[in-house]
């Protein structure tokens, strides 16, 4: 806010300043236009004083007022430091240089400015107010607020006041009494368009984000084109799931300003809700080219975050806790790329320093319980998602992780009713048959159930064996399933039609998603059903697969890799030439998968007794009777090994230091697999490791047999 005198305007003076006019009334005249909003027109006047009276203060100080009030507080600075220079002793002049030089990022400076105008006029009530916007400026939240709180007790009601002790406020993370200001403000001005785009952030702090959207709309009907309205608009629209408006809003604030950092910033995140993370880390880097603020750092961590450029995104988190040690938000981003780079211990330092710093955060709690896990301290990780879950009872990912690591401990009533929260997870495929009754396992009297597979090829085979128990509910089974396991479901007990998603369901009386069976059949760590075998497999494909594969050496079975677009492949599959220590000269090894990568079959080319089966599995039923051909399979964690499992073949599976629920904890047998043997690896151990141990047992197995 920027003070000047206020002599009455005059009229009929003429157009310019000429040497016999006196500086006094030169002066007068180009105020009156100066105050009649003829910028334009007093601004060479006063500079025309200036040439024949270099050291006039009241031109110097009104013309530095007239540049900073056209928007150019560089412009401003030197006149109002040379009035000071030719006058030092009006505080006004002072204040409004400090207003200058906050407005170009000199706060600190512009504190200075702002108590010298108090000490010279402490009933300033403008230099109260500018220096809580410098304290603000300065981060200095506590002391903003107080300084306006003096300037109100001073008398200060102007709307200026109510709106900068909001924006304190806010800092403050008191959103309900910067509300509060924001309204005082608008009471007194309600064509202030900053109090209405201000508002709007503080109901947006308090999640109330449709009337948000109806506050910064009001801004700009007011100013159309302000550049922080639009940003702020986006940022609503962005909470409100509306990421190709927020998009929009974005593109039109960096046209109209586009060294805005924050509408470059903003921008990022969302690209990155649209899932286009490259565009997103570009428009990062434009950000932070524009604004090296702890701000871009933590928002070009989390594209890299997006692109799985985790060591990347640690990187760009640390840099941006050395501009801003106290970034709550960069210490949790932080601990994130660690828990996926699996340095956990250190992840978790990052969320206690978070936590410290944003006391009751819901995702602190989270991504803490998450490194937990990582460690295999599963009971402190359910507490750290229980927590989450007492600050926010809604949170589905801290109640989907707590099932997680309850399955892990063999928890598997509490876990699988926990497991249902993967319904509500954000970006969770929706519930296709939602609308029919779920069924808990009752009985169904000859009425119609629909069973329906809603995650891998691997999770329905392991479900399969509840398909039989819930036809002995006397329910007609109805299955839906992927098409490719269409084959080797056929003829399966108790399954009366077998239809694939892209089918119309028929009508039916309940329905019940695979992977919710478990909890409906009320499955325990002590009534796990045992596998069923498929009927679809035909002994003579098992007995041709015998006959064209030669005899007399061991017949293994490897597969090393799934499916790449899985979310976990990159802890589950293995380079091939990793199980180079199980082709001893006794073997004959065969690659059982259909996909083939480029550097696996480099190194399949390279050895002779090593045979790639995948043009030959042209179904599952296939697979399964290859899979029946050999002596011993070595396999990572998909498809293959429920397949194999189910089989009851002598499986090797092989296990990351996390994995996944089913396989439990520390045992070397799987509950749902009898005949399965599980070789885990330790955290800092190499697979070459893991794998040379089995190269050992098999050896073993081969000389007692022999």
């Amino acid at each position: 806010m920027h003070q000047q005198p206020t002599p009455a305007p005059q009229a009929g003076w003429p157009d310019a300043f000429t040497g016999a006019e006196s500086p006094e009334t030169a002066t007068t005249r180009a105020l009156a236009l100066h105050q009649a909003g003829g910028l334009a027109a007093a601004e060479p006047i006063y500079r025309a004083v200036l040439t024949h009276h270099p050291a006039y203060f009241p031109a110097l100080h009104l013309l530095g007022l007239l540049r900073a009030m056209m928007g150019d507080p560089a412009g401003a600075v030197p006149f109002l430091r040379r009035a000071i220079a030719a006058d030092p002793g009006h505080g006004f002049v002072h204040s409004n240089l400090g207003n200058a030089l906050v407005e170009l990022g000199h706060a600190k400076e512009g504190l200075e400015c702002f108590d010298r105008a108090i000490a010279l006029d402490p009933g300033l009530l403008e230099a109260r107010i500018g220096r809580g916007n410098a304290l603000h400026a300065l981060g200095r939240h506590d002391e903003s607020l107080a300084a306006h709180d003096s300037a109100r007790a001073l008398g200060a009601d102007m709307p200026e006041l109510h709106n900068n002790r909001g924006n304190a406020l806010r800092a403050l993370k008191r959103p309900e009494e910067a509300l509060a200001a924001y309204d005082e403000a608008l009471a007194r001005q309600p064509t202030y368009a900053a109090a209405h785009a201000n508002r709007a952030t503080a109901l947006s702090d308090l999640n109330r984000d449709a009337e948000a959207l109806a506050s910064i709309g009001i801004a700009l009907m007011l100013r159309p084109d302000d550049p922080g309205a639009l940003n702020t608009q986006g940022v609503i629209l962005r909470a409100l799931q509306r990421p190709e408006e927020a998009l929009a809003s974005f593109d039109r604030a960096i046209a109209l300003a586009p060294r805005l950092a924050d509408a470059h910033a903003s921008r990022t995140a969302a690209l990155c809700d649209l899932g286009r993370h490259e565009e997103a880390l570009a428009s990062a880097d434009a950000a932070l080219a524009l604004s090296d603020s702890a701000a871009a750092h933590r928002n070009r961590a989390a594209a890299l975050a997006r692109l799985d450029r985790h060591a990347e995104a640690e990187a760009a988190d640390r840099a941006a806790l050395r501009t801003n040690e106290a970034s709550g938000e960069a210490w949790n981003g932080r601990g994130n790329a660690l828990v996926e780079l699996g340095r956990f211990e250190e992840a978790l330092e990052c969320f206690t320093r978070a936590d410290d710093l944003h006391p009751g955060n819901r995702s602190i709690s989270y991504n803490r319980g998450n490194a937990l896990r990582g460690l295999g301290r599963h009971e402190e990780a359910i507490q750290a998602f229980r927590r989450a879950q007492s600050i926010d009872p809604d949170f589905a990912d801290a109640h989907w992780n707590e099932a997680l690591s309850r399955l892990a401990l063999g928890e598997l009533e509490a876990g699988f009713a926990g497991y249902e929260w993967r319904w509500r997870r954000k970006g969770h495929a929706p519930h296709r048959h939602a609308a029919s009754p779920l069924w808990h396992g009752e009985e169904m009297a000859g009425e119609t159930l629909l069973l329906h597979a809603e995650q891998g090829l691997g999770d329905t085979i392991q479900m399969a064996r509840y398909l039989p128990l819930a036809a002995a509910r006397g329910a007609r089974v109805v299955l839906e399933v992927q098409p490719p396991l269409i084959p080797l479901l056929r003829g399966m007990k108790g399954v009366a039609e077998i239809i694939t998603p892209g089918d119309e369901a028929p009508p039916h009386a309940a329905q019940c998603p695979l992977m919710s069976l478990p909890m409906a059949l009320g499955t325990g760590s002590d009534s796990i059903p045992a596998p069923i075998r498929f009927p679809a497999i035909d002994p003579m494909r098992v007995a041709a697969w015998n006959q064209s594969l030669p005899s007399g050496r061991l017949r293994l079975g490897i597969a090393c890799s799934g499916n790449p677009r899985h979310l976990g492949d990159k802890h589950r599959s293995i380079p091939l030439e990793r199980f180079a220590a199980l082709l001893g000269p006794d073997v004959d090894a065969y690659l059982i998968q259909t996909e083939l990568r480029p550097a696996d079959a480099a190194f399949l080319a390279t050895r002779p007794n090593f045979t790639d089966l995948g043009p030959r599995l042209t179904s599952f039923t296939e697979t399964a009777a290859a899979l029946e051909a050999m002596d011993a399979i070595v396999c990572v964690d998909t498809s293959v090994a429920h397949l194999a499992g189910t089989l009851g073949r002598p499986v090797h599976l092989l296990l990351p230091p996390l994995p996944d629920w089913r396989w439990m904890l520390d045992r070397p047998d799987a509950p749902w697999y009898p005949g399965m043997r599980l070789h885990r690896r330790a955290r800092g151990e190499e697979w070459d490791t893991v794998i040379a141990r089995i190269a050992e047992i098999l050896l073993a197995e081969a000389r007692l047999a022999a």
